[in-house]
């Protein structure tokens, strides 16, 4: 019987990594020590909380580390460099410093691309990797979201009707956590908010999909119209192996919205020889 943790304990758990680079990234741990690693990369705006209601699934038997972003939570938040790469290298860095090598990456929308930039780049880190509602899809300057994201200034109020769409699931989730994702998306600066998006706008990281050797498992949500069907199959295309699993019913936040059956989905594949 796996017992959820709330909100006010997930918190207490945050402790800090300095990185190589001079960043300090903020986490969160839980598990067995002495466990295989399981890293958990958050998406745009969110924190490691994004992993609050999936994580205790994962904890048995695993060492589950789940980071704060550059730029995201309690973590450095530098001026510039919020690029791909360079949000990938923080975590290659992450993995080294924590001692994880090699660790599963699990990775949900921006995190998943950055999973898939730390297979590409440094493949002696990574034993298996999980993309959750996430592309290798080059973005387009324009649409609804682009517009909004645009918009934005400081400071963000948290129940606006745009953060309240943006942390929401397609079926119900949990009024308690996503009150606090709405006020953590919130309190990024908007300059963040400018910033990464413009990245993952200017960044193609089709070229590399090639070179990823991990095991590689792509869940999405069939609702999920950010990370679309013609995304995943371009993933599953390109990267050698690769399998699909979709949820019917479930939108982009997937681990949200079934925290049990998609972490129970993630263990069944990493615990697989």
């Amino acid at each position: 019987m796996v017992e959820p943790i709330s909100q006010e304990q997930f918190s207490a758990l945050k402790r800090n990594a300095v990185l190589s680079n001079g960043l300090r990234l903020a986490y969160v741990e839980m598990g067995d020590p002495d466990g295989v690693p399981i890293l958990l990369l958050h998406g745009f705006t969110d924190s490691a909380r994004s992993w609050s209601l999936a994580a205790p699934y994962l904890a048995t038997g695993f060492r589950v580390v789940a980071p704060d972003l550059r730029g995201h939570g309690h973590s450095d938040k530098p001026e510039g460099c919020y690029t791909i790469p360079e949000m990938a290298t923080d975590v290659r860095f992450l993995i080294e410093t924590l001692g994880l090598v090699p660790t599963h990456v699990v990775g949900h929308s921006l995190g998943g691309r950055l999973a898939q930039a730390v297979a590409e780049r440094w493949p002696r880190l990574v034993r298996k990797i999980v993309l959750l509602s996430t592309s290798a899809a080059l973005r387009e300057r324009r649409g609804w979201l682009w517009e909004t994201i645009q918009m934005l200034r400081d400071p963000i109020d948290p129940e606006c009707a745009f953060i309240r769409e943006w942390c929401a699931g397609k079926p119900p989730v949990d009024e308690n956590f996503l009150a606090h994702a709405r006020r953590e998306s919130a309190a990024l600066p908007s300059r963040i908010w400018h910033s990464i998006y413009y990245e993952q706008l200017a960044y193609d990281p089709s070229p590399l999909l090639q070179d990823i050797s991990a095991p590689t498992l792509i869940l999405r949500g069939e609702e999920d119209m950010i990370a679309t069907e013609e995304h995943q199959a371009q993933m599953l295309e390109a990267i050698a192996g690769a399998e699909l699993i979709s949820l019917p019913g479930h939108g982009h936040n997937l681990h949200w919205e079934d925290p049990e059956r998609v972490a129970g989905l993630v263990r069944t594949f990493l615990e697989r020889p």
